[in-house]
Parts: structure tokens; C-alpha cells; sequence
């Protein structure tokens, strides 16, 4: 009896690991392009958690220096999905400024948060304005990821300035440029709304400001020359903007989830529903989710959408 009942354990334990193997052979797993650290990382990994949960499909990030490294895998068919800003995304696309060669099989999937941006300084740092920074040590060079000097050439043209005006100093992608703020070789980084290192610059530096830009008219379209598809916006005050102690005004674009032209419709579809069914877990997964909206994920950013994603938002009334 105790070796027949031993026996039948044996099969039920057998049975148990089988199938819980079917199930894990089963789950479809699909990759993510990310930075390796910053806001974007952040983002990216809030997205795969929920469409991991909630999308029948395992997303797994793929950190890297920059969305110049993974475009180009995306582009490929190596990875299925990316993220990154909308200017960045055309950028990626048309193969210039940031990327030697086009990445004509990128289509959007989502567009997922308006990002608020700009240089920040600590609270009691003199400079005021941007055009402060003339002869101030800023970073500079940004070899691994080149959108940190297309973001501050545009950021310095919204006052006149460029490179030349400021004490360059290299640094290679942004988890340099946050390091070099904390600790002061630079008086400034780019800095975004929600963001990790905003509370922890905050605490080693003794508070941390935006500083404003410029809203008129020719200030705004010498930004838009090196970052297009973005304007200026009056930010307030608000629980979350930390670094926003007054009404300041703020660069903003939109975030966006991409895909390979060829991944699979119905893998698309489930991406996209997963996130507009999810719009709660989205925005308890940190604070750059803070104005995701489910209904603005069609939204047009001047890329194809994959079919996938059209046929899906035309199914929850999202047509485009």
C-alpha cells in the first residue's frame, strides 16, 4: 500500500512538472529596447510589468546605452519592441542627427506620456535662465547616446547659445551626466518630471529647480530646429513635480512604444489593449505615468501606426 501510494505521488509530481512546463514552453516572451538607467528605463520597465501581468505575454527589457543601439535590433527583427521620445523616434527613422543609417521598419504602437523636460541646477544655484550657463561647465559630447546633445544644443538655442558658449564636459551617455551633477563637476543636467534621480539629487544637493525657458515665439522654434515635434509648455506646482516650485515653462514631447514592422498583429493588438485595460497599474508603477491616458494612446505623432495597433484601437472606438 505505502509503495503503491509512493508510486502515485511519483505520477502526480511528474504530471505537475509536465504541465506547469507546457504552460512555461507556451508563454510568449518578447524583448523591450531600453537605456540602461534614467526615465526612460523607468518607463519601459513600468510598460513590461503591466503587459507582462496583464497581456498574456512575458516582455522582458533590453537595457542599452541609448535608442541608437536598439533601434537598430529593433529595426532588424532581434528585438520585437522600443521606446523612446517621438523627435527621437523620427530621428531613428530617418537615419539622421543621432544615427548614422535609417530604421525604415519602425512603426509606433502607443503613445504612452507627455514628457516634461529641461536643465536643472540645485535651488540655490545663482544661474536663473539658461543664458546663465554662458561659460559654465555643462555636459558635453554624449559618444554612447547621442540625444543628450541634441536635447542640450537645443536646449542652449532656446537662448541664443550653443556649445561653444559653455565649459564643455565630456561625458558619455546620461548615467555619467546625472553622476557628474551630484557631485558638482557640472552645474547642470537634463532633467525630467518624475524621474529617480530628481529625489535623489534633491536630497544630496539641498533641493533642485528647473530652469525655465524662453516662450517666445523665435526662442520655441529654435528649440523645435534640433527637437522637433516637441513645444513649450507653463508648468505648475503640483504633488509629484518635484523641481517645479513655481509656475515654470518646460519643454515637452510625447513618449512612444514602437515595434518591428513584422512582429505579429496579434502580438501588437495585445500590447495594446493590455495597456488601455490597465490604466490604473500603469499609473501606480511610478510617477511618469502620472498623465497616462488610456483614450491618447492612438494619438497621432507623425509615424505609421503597426497594423496590429490599428486594428486594435479601432476595436475600443480609437480609430485613426
Amino acid at each position: 500500500m505505502m509503495v503503491y501510494g509512493f508510486r502515485l505521488s511519483l505520477r502526480l509530481a511528474a504530471g505537475l512538472i509536465a504541465a506547469t512546463s507546457a504552460v512555461a514552453a507556451s508563454a510568449q516572451v518578447v524583448g523591450l529596447g531600453t537605456t540602461q538607467t534614467g526615465a526612460t528605463f523607468q518607463l519601459a520597465t513600468g510598460l513590461a510589468k503591466v503587459v507582462s501581468d496583464k497581456g498574456g505575454m512575458q516582455m522582458r527589457t533590453q537595457p542599452m546605452a541609448g535608442a541608437a543601439q536598439y533601434a537598430p535590433l529593433v529595426n532588424r527583427g532581434d528585438i520585437e519592441f522600443g521606446i523612446s521620445n517621438v523627435p527621437e523616434l523620427h530621428y531613428l527613422i530617418a537615419g539622421t542627427v543621432i544615427t548614422e543609417r535609417p530604421n525604415p521598419d519602425l512603426r509606433m504602437v502607443a503613445r504612452i506620456v507627455p514628457w516634461y523636460n529641461g536643465l536643472v541646477v540645485k535651488k540655490d544655484s545663482p544661474i536663473r535662465s539658461l543664458a546663465d550657463l554662458k561659460g559654465q561647465p555643462v555636459p558635453a559630447g554624449f559618444t554612447g547616446n547621442p540625444l543628450g546633445k541634441v536635447l542640450i544644443t537645443g536646449y542652449l538655442a532656446n537662448a541664443g547659445m550653443t556649445f561653444e558658449d559653455t565649459r564643455q564636459v565630456p561625458v558619455p551617455a546620461f548615467p555619467r551626466m546625472f553622476d557628474a551633477f551630484k557631485q558638482q563637476q557640472t552645474v547642470t543636467s537634463i532633467g525630467t518630471i518624475g524621474m529617480a534621480q530628481l529625489r535623489e539629487w534633491d536630497a544630496a544637493l539641498g533641493g533642485v529647480r528647473f530652469i525655465p525657458f524662453d516662450p517666445a515665439p523665435k526662442a520655441v522654434e529654435a528649440i523645435t530646429r534640433h527637437v522637433p515635434h516637441s513645444r513649450v509648455e507653463m508648468v505648475q506646482p503640483a504633488p509629484g513635480r518635484l523641481g517645479v516650485d513655481q509656475p515654470t515653462t518646460m519643454l515637452v514631447y510625447d513618449y512612444a512604444l514602437w515595434a518591428n514592422a513584422k512582429v505579429s498583429n496579434e502580438t501588437v493588438a495585445k500590447v495594446v489593449r493590455a495597456l488601455f485595460a490597465n490604466e490604473a497599474d500603469l499609473k501606480a508603477a511610478g510617477p511618469l505615468f502620472a498623465e497616462f491616458e488610456a483614450k491618447r494612446i492612438g494619438d497621432n505623432t507623425g509615424v505609421p501606426y503597426h497594423p496590429g495597433a490599428i486594428e486594435a484601437l479601432k476595436a475600443l472606438g480609437l480609430a485613426r
